[in-house]
């Protein structure tokens, strides 16, 4: 549990008077009660329990069960609860719905995005701020400074979101971190005998990325019905690349690529510019001592509520 150290509201004066056992009340149900930055929820332990190892719930302030009497730890996420205990980690939201058991989550480098994997730790679901998480799977992710995010889904084909925003369809095969307002997509057009051919699409990415159609197709191809061989090999020309693709005029203005820094996500090659899908960290377990309640300080409510570049709050989402 991370305790939350503030006065008690009235709602938790009411709620210690009635259910907390003490000299004043010898006929309380509870306890303990701690109650976190929501301060309708109270986490809480029975008196009849409190030797038992996991028997940690959470109720509601008008004493409604959220989260059964079985985690040796609660931990507040923003607008959902998790439950610790021998099995692993479950996931309620504040209604005390059980959502999913989950193997863990990462944090990003983008404050706004937490990756809350599966069991296995094989695929994660993508949570905007804690307050919503994303209905689909997915298995790999990066984000660039302005929030906008890479996702690969378990098809291997990749999107562009922004927050709980879908920018650019799973479609594609790859996509280029922009450069100049620009972007590049590689998408799988055909098959041969032989081989798959892909297209690479050049795409619009306007500065205000919130605006709706702020990313889109331009109708115009850097190149077509390329295998996969071919494109790795066109991309690692640089100089013939930046001299092909800088020479296209789009929307009255030049389109400008630099070769040494261009990168795709996730393309896969050892010639030029690549990104490191890898560069956030997996939460570490903190000190489990008994009196420590900070386990994911991190994830607090100021950062829940953080609203970087705004987007939908209440938005829940299926990317796909």
């Amino acid at each position: 549990m991370r305790i939350f150290k503030k006065k008690l509201t009235l709602k938790h004066q009411k709620f210690v008077n009635h259910y907390v056992r003490s000299r004043y009340n010898p006929i309380g149900l509870y306890k303990t009660a701690y109650f976190c930055e929501d301060e309708d929820i109270a986490f809480v332990i029975k008196v009849e329990d409190c030797e038992k190892a996991e028997a940690w719930g959470c109720v509601n302030m008008v004493h409604q069960l959220l989260v059964p009497f079985e985690y040796r730890r609660i931990y507040d996420f923003g607008r959902f609860l998790i439950g610790k205990n021998w099995r692993g980690l479950d996931l309620f939201d504040k209604k005390g719905q059980l959502l999913y058991s989950i193997g863990g989550l990462k944090k990003t480098p983008h404050r706004a995005y937490t990756l809350v994997y599966d069991e296995e730790k094989e695929f994660f679901r993508i949570s905007i701020r804690k307050m919503a998480i994303s209905k689909s799977l997915y298995q790999r992710f990066y984000v660039i400074a302005n929030g906008l995010a890479f996702v690969q889904n378990p098809n291997e084909k990749v999107g562009l979101i922004l927050f709980s925003k879908l920018k650019l369809p799973f479609e594609y095969y790859a996509i280029a971190v922009p450069q100049n307002g620009y972007t590049l997509g590689i998408i799988e057009t055909s098959k041969d005998d032989d081989s798959v051919l892909y297209d690479c699409q050049v795409i619009k990415v306007r500065s205000q990325i919130k605006k709706e159609d702020s990313i889109h197709t331009t109708g115009i191809n850097l190149f077509t019905s390329k295998t996969l061989d071919e494109v790795h090999a066109y991309f690692e020309d640089k100089e013939q690349f930046e001299k092909e693709c800088n020479s296209i005029i789009c929307y009255n203005e030049r389109i400008k690529f630099s070769g040494d820094s261009l990168c795709f996500f996730p393309f896969d090659t050892e010639n030029f510019g690549k990104i490191n899908n890898d560069e956030y960290d997996e939460e570490e377990e903190a000190n489990e001592k008994e009196d420590d309640y900070n386990e994911w300080e991190h994830y607090s409510h100021e950062e829940a509520m953080y609203d970087a570049l705004g987007g939908d709050m209440e938005a829940i989402w299926n990317l796909d």
